[in-house]
């Protein structure tokens, strides 16, 4: 059952998802430094989504739906925020993106970026309330419940780190400097769209 929770975490990191173009637009833009950051970032998050399911605060969220479509909105505000900020970049040559990964935005920032939009991700907390209910039961030691969500932020940490790291090779990043900006743009178009997406099943939900 172990090697299945693990397993489960990586499928979720591979799903493409506001968490994964965010670990993409700061490694290209900030470098691997800043990526990791954000990665470590979006896995810190994941404890709070752990704590509060295997508290069994999601039965707060179920019986008070309001609460959650506050977190829903709240999370699409900030990624409309993030992809707003990077749709209208601009071309930069490369001394001036060689300039912003050293000074633009720092380890900190990547860090809170990364977990803010896992913390607000409605997608996270569904993830762990339909895994939870189906591995865990009852009769779960208590012990047991937290090394499966334990697993699960190892398993997403892991993958999201080597994304970042994958990303900011030097090939990719030479590609990045010719077309930054429409790489910006696309990446800041793709958090648009899933902050326009959560709105409207928010609204038809």
């Amino acid at each position: 059952m172990f090697f299945e929770i693990f397993l489960i975490g990586i499928l979720s990191g591979l799903s493409p998802g506001p968490d994964f173009f965010l670990v993409m637009k700061n490694s290209l833009g900030f470098g691997r430094r800043i990526g990791i950051a954000t990665a470590l970032g979006v896995a810190s998050a994941l404890f709070v989504h752990v704590t509060y399911t295997i508290l069994g605060f999601t039965y707060i969220i179920e019986k008070f739906p309001s609460i959650f479509i506050v977190i829903k909105l709240a999370g699409s505000l900030y990624l409309l925020w993030l992809g707003f900020h990077a749709i209208r970049a601009v071309k930069q040559s490369k001394e001036e993106i060689r300039l912003k990964v050293n000074t633009d935005k720092s380890v900190k920032q990547g860090f809170r970026e990364g977990f803010i939009c896992n913390v607000l991700n409605p997608k996270a907390a569904l993830f762990f309330l339909s895994i939870f209910s189906q591995f865990i039961s009852s009769d779960t030691a208590s012990w047991i419940r937290w090394i499966y969500g334990t697993e699960i932020i190892l398993a997403v940490a892991l993958w999201f780190t080597f994304v970042s790291s994958v990303i900011s090779y030097k090939k990719f990043r030479n590609f990045y400097e010719k077309y930054n900006h429409w790489f910006d743009r696309c990446l800041g178009a793709i958090l648009i769209y899933f902050a326009i997406f959560i709105v409207y099943s928010t609204i038809h939900s």
